[in-house]
């Protein structure tokens, strides 16, 4: 398990092959806490993953970002970001998910810096971020981000904004 918070985090495109290292890395049912569910198998990883590969849906209408979150020289995955951009692409949903033996070590925060460097560079202006209120652990992260907590709450989540300049 990777430990060190100076080792490198990086980013790299989702792909099916990825879905038995994945299915670990989300084992722990810690992680479905505030979102419900349980720890996909990996076949269903492979099923989720075929779909998310495709980037979006067929009439263009978004496009999707899937990336794994790897950490130091062996690039080993420690969890997932994710974006959906509506056709326009001023505007991001955002999310992330470190796998619970990463978890506290930094990698989320500079995982998501990461992804939100990517959206700027394609001309997004504003980020958007949806996650339970007392999570605490993505609070951090979203302020960190420059995103603030909006009283707009979706299926039990708040909404979160922030823009990129």
């Amino acid at each position: 398990m990777a430990g060190m918070m100076n080792e490198a985090v990086t980013l790299r495109p989702l792909c099916v092959g990825d879905a038995a290292e994945m299915a670990v890395v989300l084992s722990h049912p810690v992680l479905y806490r505030y979102t419900g569910g349980q720890p996909p198998s990996e076949a269903d990883l492979k099923r989720l993953y075929v779909i998310q590969n495709r980037g979006g849906p067929a009439d263009r209408s978004e496009m999707r970002l899937n990336d794994i979150v790897t950490v130091g020289d062996d690039q080993q995955a420690v969890g997932f970001v994710q974006a959906t951009l509506p056709a326009d692409q001023r505007s991001a949903e955002i999310s992330w998910v470190i796998g619970r033996p990463w978890q506290g070590l930094g990698y989320a925060g500079r995982a998501a810096l990461l992804l939100t460097d990517d959206l700027r560079t394609r001309g997004v202006e504003q980020i958007i971020a949806h996650f339970h209120p007392d999570h605490e652990a993505s609070q951090r992260i979203a302020e960190r981000l420059g995103m603030t907590e909006s009283d707009v709450v979706v299926d039990g989540e708040t909404r979160w904004t922030g823009f990129l300049v």
